[in-house]
């Protein structure tokens, strides 16, 4: 991997670059470019960005220069082949300040380029070019669309990020064989698609149902099927814990500076317990993401999709609780539109509902033996 371009056109390999290079990196380029300031112009604006619900020129160049996307895709196809330590590392920055750009499809997409036998014509996935899109909520439900043997897919999928824009959509598709990912070209001659928008919870989400007739997809196997699964939540996931650390980043901000009673808040206790709590749990949550990433990365199937399912319930319930502080520690002012806490209190509600609510995930994850992760000896 050494000698290929990787963040801000560095020469990196994954023994070069650790997931922490990767996050200050990340969290650098989004404090610069000031990318909550797209978030709120949606907010005030749902059509700020037309039907793309992004800037295109600043995804263009975290994708392509900052190398974003490139990361997650296999040497063969001219990425890095970093593994989801890495990734996941880079879905928290995202999620910290409630990017609303393509990122987790595109992640998602680049890194199941291996599964998929990294198809011809993938280099303007890489760079931002194309956009992707994937179903909202990608690990938690059957398949809209059937996949036929010549290797076309028909059917609808709902909720499809960035859906009317999407050049690419990355979904699981029903075949002879069993459920499969699919890549699928939206902007090619052949087959039909139709795209309807939907209205989001989450202010910052572009979502759209794409009716697909007959359209050529690049399909993985049935083995691909858990990998992709586990991965697409696992995402996620770092994405929620991302937007909890934001939350809790702006809540201690928040207590450092309000007075009431001529004391500054956050010497109060009940401010500082409620603060403590929060990051326990983002904490906990983190441990747990990079815990199943690791799984993932070595190829241990079984505790990675334990693990993914705790993840996924943890995160959740962080990022629900961060969001609660944020409004509740602002006061009155967390309230109003003009704050950004119901941004983040809106993404964080919707996400918990993606790929299952954490007492499911829990009772999944039980089912599936995680009670066995007591007593295997800690990965390396």
């Amino acid at each position: 991997m050494a000698g290929r371009a990787g963040l801000g056109g560095r020469e990196v390999s994954e023994e070069l670059l650790s997931p922490e290079e990767v996050r200050s990196a990340l969290r650098a380029y989004f404090a610069d470019a000031s990318v909550l300031d797209e978030a709120r112009a949606l907010r005030d604006d749902p059509g700020a960005f037309g039907q793309d619900g992004f800037d295109r020129e600043r995804w263009r160049a975290l994708a392509g220069e900052v190398g974003l996307v490139a990361m997650a895709g296999p040497e063969a196809a001219g990425g890095l082949g970093l593994g989801l330590v890495h990734l996941t590392a880079a879905l928290e920055e995202a999620g910290a300040c409630l990017y609303p750009g393509p990122v987790r499809a595109s992640v998602l997409a680049a890194w199941t380029l291996s599964l998929l036998g990294a198809p011809d014509g993938v280099e303007d996935l890489l760079d931002g070019t194309k956009i992707v899109g994937m179903p909202q909520s990608f690990a938690d439900r059957r398949p809209g669309v059937v996949l036929s043997a010549d290797g076309r897919i028909s059917g609808t999928v709902r909720a499809v990020t960035h859906g009317m824009s999407a050049d690419v959509l990355l979904t699981l598709a029903d075949s002879a064989e069993g459920t499969v990912p699919v890549l699928v070209r939206l902007d090619g001659d052949s087959g039909e698609v139709a795209r309807r928008p939907v209205q989001a919870t989450d202010l910052t989400a572009t979502l759209a149902d794409l009716e697909l007739r007959a359209v050529p997809a690049a399909p993985g196997d049935t083995g691909a099927h858990d990998r992709t699964r586990d991965a697409a939540r696992l995402l996620l996931a770092a994405e929620q814990v991302g937007g909890a650390q934001g939350c809790l980043a702006q809540t201690v901000d928040y207590a450092k500076i309000r007075t009431q009673f001529g004391q500054v808040i956050g010497g109060y206790q009940a401010i500082q317990h409620r603060c403590a709590r929060v990051a326990i749990a983002v904490a906990g949550a983190r441990a747990l993401v990079l815990a199943a990433a690791k799984a993932i990365d070595s190829g241990d199937g079984e505790a990675a999709h334990q693990l993914v399912l705790l993840a996924k319930a943890e995160a959740s319930e962080a990022f629900d609780g961060a969001a609660d502080a944020l409004i509740q520690v602002h006061g009155g002012i967390g309230f109003t539109w003009e704050h950004d806490a119901h941004l983040y209190f809106r993404r964080a509600r919707a996400a918990s509902a993606l790929d299952g609510p954490p007492s499911r995930l829990r009772d999944d994850a039980v089912t599936a033996g995680c009670l066995s992760l007591l007593t295997r000896a800690p990965a390396g």
